[in-house]
């Protein structure tokens, strides 16, 4: 079925980000059903009040056993988006790509696009990964194209663990891009179309919004990931944000950054992967920045579990407005499935609780040393 274009609204056009739901068939183990319960809130709630033109999931997304148990849980997660006919895009994460033994990729594509609101595709069987496309904006008034969206799979695993833990976007995907880039710019009098990007997992270059931590931060600081892992960071003070963990790109740089900042169009990417982390900022010019968890499957961040909305205007693209907003703080809504305690602690500040008891707890066990030992050498000095 032929899908209405995307199209700004009075000069305006809102993206609502998912990151990270991990949503189940299962609804019978543990507490699944308050889960459920609790991301239906938020997704509704978030729908209704910031109104966007577009819901992209940003993977890791949803999982099931069979087409039958993956086509149940994906309605479920559809629902506050069909109901309201609200147009949703879909890129593919690592745990995605985990269980196409059970499920692939194209059965998962087709189950989101049996519904018409779905405007997820594949452009080009050929290219690594699974759901590399992009989808274009029109101005208010006219058909002309004045903004691109990417969407790019940033696939599984490398094949070698020992020099990156996490797989890479391919040459081929890098060379689809410029070529599809040069292709929309032809149509555009030789100008670049203003893009977006979106895949699941960061670039390396994030580590460029974070610094090394100064022994006095140690409690607000998060290990790196992989290759970064010999050192703990906080945010620049020019980033946005909060980390809850080390950022997990992969360990080796494909030059897809590169590739960016050669062809000239992207003015921002985002990213989901990193379930605790909301950080923004720039880098050459490029606006980097994540979306936490947009469920209450996964580890999440407490009550802080969110969606992130991008909004633009036509006749200032270049102007990226962009933030968090978050189940409790914003919305305002009270979780089912969390426990009194995680409802009012954040898992960063249960983190730092325990770390700070634990360096208590050793420190006190120092102090008792030291005087157990001064009266048996008191004792054997009398």
């Amino acid at each position: 079925m032929k899908k209405e274009p995307l199209r700004f609204k009075n000069g305006k056009f809102k993206i609502m980000l998912l990151g990270d739901m991990h949503e189940n068939y299962d609804m019978h183990t543990g507490n699944a059903e308050m889960i459920a319960e609790d991301v239906y809130a938020l997704h509704t709630k978030a729908v209704e009040e910031l109104k966007p033109d577009l819901v992209v999931f940003l993977g890791d997304n949803v999982s099931g056993a069979n087409e039958m148990q993956m086509r149940s849980a994906i309605s479920r997660i559809m629902f506050p988006y069909v109901s309201r006919n609200i147009p949703c895009a879909v890129i593919f994460g690592n745990h995605d790509h985990d269980r196409t033994d059970l499920v692939d990729l194209p059965t998962h594509m087709r189950l989101f696009n049996e519904y018409d609101n779905c405007y997820f595709y594949n452009a080009d069987d050929s290219l690594t990964g699974y759901g590399n496309y992009n989808l274009t904006v029109k101005a208010t008034d006219s058909d002309k194209d004045v903004l691109n969206l990417w969407f790019i799979d940033s696939n599984n695993l490398y094949e070698n663990r020992e020099v990156s833990y996490y797989d890479y976007v391919h040459e081929d995907q890098i060379e689809w891009y410029k070529k599809t880039a040069k292709e929309l710019a032809d149509k555009n009098g030789g100008k670049v179309v203003p893009a977006l990007l979106f895949q699941h997992a960061p670039v390396p270059e994030e580590y460029e919004l974070l610094r090394e931590a100064k022994p006095w931060e140690y409690f607000d600081s998060v290990e790196g990931h992989g290759k970064w892992s010999d050192k703990r960071y906080v945010p620049k003070e020019t980033t946005e944000g909060e980390i809850g963990e080390g950022p997990c790109p992969p360990c080796i740089n494909s030059g897809e950054f590169a590739a960016w900042k050669e062809v000239g169009d992207i003015m921002g990417a985002f990213f989901g992967h990193d379930h605790m982390n909301d950080i923004a900022g720039y880098v050459d010019g490029i606006l980097l920045a994540q979306s936490r968890t947009s469920g209450f499957r996964p580890y999440t961040d407490g009550c802080r579990t969110g969606v992130r909305l991008i909004t633009l205007d036509e006749n200032n693209i270049e102007n990226i407005d962009t933030r968090m907003y978050f189940f409790k703080k914003d919305f305002g809504l009270k979780s089912k499935s969390l426990s009194p305690y995680m409802r009012h602690v954040t898992d960063k500040q249960d983190l730092k609780l325990k770390a700070a008891g634990a360096v208590l707890g050793s420190a006190a066990a120092v102090t008792a040393a030291a005087i157990a030992g001064k009266k048996i050498k008191n004792f054997f000095n009398k």
